[in-house]
């Protein structure tokens, strides 16, 4: 396929000069003027300039085209309103003449109907246009776009339709009935909508990106308020449209041809979808049409689409047949014409007005290169150069060596965290912000510290603490830029708890991104756990419980003692058995949620048992860090180090409360649910609200308005009741999200400690990934997916 450039044979500038122009600012048609005549070219611009060409071919004397002439102009005025389309068709009931057209031009808020006169020149000037103003049309909606049609498969006489930016339709007839109607659905964007003639149908582009097809007959009817009714058919394109018209092609079909965004798409009236054309390009406009007669079985299907290149590609029916490329820049519109010396010209309108004419030559486009920036460049210095990049190409790619990175990020950046143990009951609650009733409850306060230092200059650093929900800190996220080498920073940070509810974890991660000089990322991080008594208090052990778990703790002693891993509440001296806990954050004042450690006195089990699962994952995650620390000889576990699974270190009973843990999934399952139904509900008042008030609008002064505004204010107050319900089932899924992250944490440290493969115990884990979240569109349930796991399990 060669690319040649498209010839010129005539050109004009209309008198807008400005951007002010799009794919409906064009037209080519006749208006039955006179028996010989051959198309007119109306254009009209965004600010009402409206100009009407008849483009005339003559040579001088050396046999060139003289182009554009005065006498070509024939019509040029400039309107009230501004110009958003216009369009030619038989709109007044009155014609008689078979082939004669008028003129619609389309306003904001009006659509104005003229017939053309022809006006006989008796000058040189030659002969001139003038417009017969016939009916105007008005409407209190704005309009968007202009659709026509011998709609009720009326001979003789065409109707029109006007599609406003809110989505809604105005039929008008040309005995003076009009009508308006809507699609149904709760949203309907203001899209290009076409007319067949043959099935007497309307076509349009939902918001869903769906090609819709909907009977003349189901419009009319609807109404604006009532529009129950669906589309005959619909086909799913899947992005946004440019523009699309309609083609009867043969006898017994017609098609609707879309250009979109990135296809070419055919569909016929039936909904079958001829063909879809990936364009390897960026389309701007298009236009179709049939070379013959549809009922000749010789009839072509063609399309002509220009890019945002200049370029223009003509296809028969998906096979591209030429390809050419325009001198200028890429027109908004484009149609084919039939003119005065030129039959099947290519007729394009600029941004900015520039109206041409052209054709199909064999003027080859001739692409040159342009020259090269050829510098003196010494083989050294290039290879200096080369070698230098490559060497930062290496720093910034190689991955080969993760632990050596992670090793080089930790030197960049050295921190410290730590978190006291002691806790502080005096803390000035005003200036944390803790709501009212987490303040009544007086409820401890821990106090920590993190300290970074780099050792090289970064253009970035952020630091950012990572808690479970209902845990704050009093620093939140800090970004510095610039930062020097050498740079040190000491941040005395406060934790306290914003809201009643269960925790899964008291695991406070501090992570440190850092952007180096040369724009590598890097992320560091460092864990600490926040005291056991900021969320409870001793009480007396319960010697009965529901839920019984029991470990075995492997050590290098035969018997266990509580303080080694319980020294908040049990003095070294002691020598305690039994441990008495209860939860201090309990929304439920009526009961206390007590939770019982028992040490054996002879071997090293300890049983932990309670009648609420909420309260074990704090204490499980107690006994797994202890017990790694003590395996570790002392060292901390902070920041997950060791590599060793649980069950070295801890094994549990082959017990699992399955039946608390499936409750547990029921009950956030069914308020998911709830909240799905209460959004929807929520979305019906919303969509019912907005009709209220539209039709509050349209009623004018003299007509009475008492009922419609009661009805407004009891709609409103539902609205908001409703509201208010969504955000208690907002509030009632964070708590029972929170036990279910209790429940699944239980869970995973239970299979984590049995004696299974290390491959089962990854995969089952992974699954049950913690914390639990929930999104609008995707839940737990149909979001499981390979988690990040908290403990070390390999």
């Amino acid at each position: 396929m060669s690319l040649f450039n498209v010839c010129n044979w005539w050109s004009a500038q209309c008198s807008d000069l400005d951007e002010n122009y799009d794919v409906a600012s064009l037209l080519c048609a006749r208006f039955g003027l006179d028996e010989q005549e051959k198309d007119y070219i109306v254009v009209g611009s965004h600010t009402g300039q409206l100009s009407i060409y008849y483009p005339s071919y003559e040579q001088d004397a050396n046999g060139n085209s003289v182009g554009y002439k005065a006498t070509d102009l024939l019509l040029e005025i400039q309107t009230e309103h501004p110009i958003l389309g216009v369009y030619a068709g038989r709109f007044s009931a009155n014609n008689r003449k078979e082939n004669t057209n008028q003129l619609a031009l389309l306003h904001p808020n009006s659509l104005v109907i003229y017939n053309i006169m022809h006006v006989g020149g008796v000058a040189e000037h030659g002969s001139q246009l003038s417009l017969q103003q016939l009916t105007e049309y008005r409407f209190t909606r704005t309009a968007f776009s202009f659709c026509k049609g011998h709609f009720g498969k009326v001979k003789g006489r065409e109707f029109f339709c006007v599609v406003h930016l809110d989505g809604s339709l105005t039929f008008f007839e040309q005995d003076g009935i009009s009508y308006e109607c809507k699609f149904p659905g709760h949203r309907a964007l203001p899209t290009p909508v076409v007319y067949c003639e043959r099935t007497d149908c309307f076509f349009r582009l939902a918001s869903a990106w769906n090609l819709e097809c909907y009977t003349y007959q189901d419009l009319s009817h609807s109404s604006i308020n009532k529009s129950h009714y669906q589309p005959i058919w619909s086909v799913c394109l899947g992005e946004g449209i440019l523009d699309m018209n309609v083609v009867q092609v043969k006898t017994d079909y017609a098609s609707i041809m879309v250009l979109g965004e990135r296809n070419f798409i055919s569909v016929s009236d039936t909904g079958k979808v001829e063909f879809v054309l990936k364009l390897d390009y960026a389309p701007k406009c298009f236009h179709s049409f049939v070379v013959g007669y549809y009922w000749e079985p010789t009839a072509r299907l063609v399309t002509i689409i220009v890019s945002e290149s200049s370029k223009v590609f003509i296809y028969e029916n998906a096979n591209v047949m030429w390809a050419a490329q325009f001198k200028h820049e890429s027109p908004v519109a484009i149609q084919r014409s039939n003119l005065m010396g030129l039959p099947g010209g290519i007729v394009t309108l600029g941004p900015k007005g520039k109206l041409r004419i052209g054709y199909l030559g064999s003027d080859p486009y001739i692409f040159q290169v342009p020259p090269l920036n050829m510098e003196e460049l010494t083989f050294q210095q290039a290879h200096d150069e080369f070698m230098q990049l490559e060497q930062e190409i290496k720093e910034a790619t190689d991955i080969q060596d993760m632990k050596g990175i992670n090793e080089k990020a930790y030197s960049d950046v050295q921190i410290m965290f730590s978190i006291e143990q002691n806790t502080n009951d005096e803390a000035d609650t005003m200036l944390m912000d803790i709501p009212a009733h987490v303040t009544l409850k007086d409820l401890p306060i821990c106090s920590g510290q993190l300290k970074w230092q780099t050792k090289c200059e970064l253009s970035e650093l952020q630091v950012v603490f990572n808690m479970p929900d209902g845990i704050k800190c009093s620093q939140d996220s800090l970004t510095y830029t610039g930062v020097k080498a050498g740079t040190k920073e000491v941040m005395d940070l406060d934790f306290y708890i914003c809201d009643l509810l269960h925790f899964p974890t008291a695991r406070v991660e501090a992570i440190i991104s850092f952007i180096s000089t040369r724009g590598i990322p890097r992320v560091i991080h460092k864990s600490a756990f926040l005291p056991l008594n900021m969320f409870f208090k001793t009480r007396q052990p319960q010697k009965a419980a529901a839920i019984k778990l029991t470990f075995n703790i492997k050590g290098n002693e035969d018997a266990i003692k509580l303080t080694n891993f319980f020294s908040e509440f049990v003095s070294w001296e002691s020598e305690v058995q039994a441990l008495g806990l209860v939860l201090l954050t309990t929304a439920d004042e009526s009961q206390e949620e007590i939770i019982t450690i028992v040490a054996a006195k002879n071997s090293n089990r300890i049983r932990i048992q309670s009648d609420f699962l909420e309260t074990f994952p704090l204490i499980m995650e107690r006994l797994v860090e202890k017990s790694i620390e003590m395996q570790d000889n002392g060292k901390s576990t902070s920041t997950n180090q060791s590599g060793q699974p649980i069950q070295n270190v801890i094994r549990s009973t082959p017990f699992l409360p399955a039946q608390p843990i499936l409750h547990r999934i029921d009950v956030h399952h069914e308020t998911q649910e709830n909240i799905r139904k209460q959004a929807l509900e929520l979305d019906e008042l919303w969509q019912k609200f907005k009709d209220l008030q539209r039709k509050l609008q349209e009623k004018s002064d003299d007509e009475p308005k008492e009922s419609l505004v009661m009805h407004i204010e009891e709609n409103y107050d539902q609205l908001i009741a409703e509201g208010d319900k969504l955000v208690e089932m907002r509030k009632d899924e964070l708590r029972q999200r929170c036990d279910l992250s209790c429940a699944l944490v239980v869970a995973k440290i239970i299979i984590s400690s049995l004696n299974l493969e290390q491959k089962i115990v990854k995969v089952a884990c992974s699954v049950l990934a913690t914390p639990t979240e929930d999104w609008t569109e995707l839940t737990l349930f149909v979001s499981f997916r390979v988690g990040k796991n908290p403990w070390p399990l390999a």
